[in-house]
């Protein structure tokens, strides 16, 4: 009896094994657009596996299955300085990558940019924001650097219809 249930143990990890080694070797290609800024984009299956690809010319070449976003970095150079923005998600239509055996997964993300305001309004005190969209729908956040120096925060003004500014400032950190 205890040699049979060895037996079937060895069958059950040998089985185990080749779907596993099946599985590992199955690739698929990712491309990613990403508007002519450079992109650096980390993504993790539910396999523990960390993969970073690029927006090289060529897709890169994974392992067949599906990923998360982790990270996102766009960098651009313009006029002789580098401009670098980055995301954490929320993800929206990159919030799930499936990667299929022999075919290539496009991604297209990055610029052009939607920036959205947010406004809230708490009694008298109304608080205006925004958030930047990229084409995916994936948030970058606001934190945008030139040469590795942070950028001033943008500033707002607020008209009425016939142009007249009622209140003029700089968006704030915190």
């Amino acid at each position: 009896m205890k040699k049979k249930d060895i037996l079937i143990s060895l069958a059950i990890i040998a089985a185990s094994g080749l779907t596993f080694l099946y599985y590992s070797q199955r690739k698929g290609f990712v491309g990613i657009d990403s508007g002519g800024a450079d992109a650096v984009l980390q993504l993790k299956s539910s396999w523990l596996v960390n993969t970073t690809i690029t927006s090289d010319a060529k897709p890169a070449k994974i392992s067949a299955r599906i990923y998360r976003p982790q990270f996102l970095s766009l960098s651009m150079e313009q006029d002789g300085h580098t401009w670098r923005i980055e995301s954490r998600g929320p993800w929206s239509d990159l919030s799930k990558i499936k990667v299929r055996n022999n075919e290539v997964t496009a991604l297209k993300l990055g610029p052009p940019f939607l920036i959205k305001p947010e406004v809230k309004n708490n009694g008298s005190i109304l608080s205006i924001d925004y958030a930047i969209i990229g084409q995916a729908g994936e948030q970058y956040q606001n934190s945008i650097t030139k040469d590795s120096r942070a950028v001033t925060r943008p500033k707002i003004k607020i008209v009425d219809e016939t142009g007249k500014v009622l209140k003029s400032g700089s968006f704030e950190y915190g």
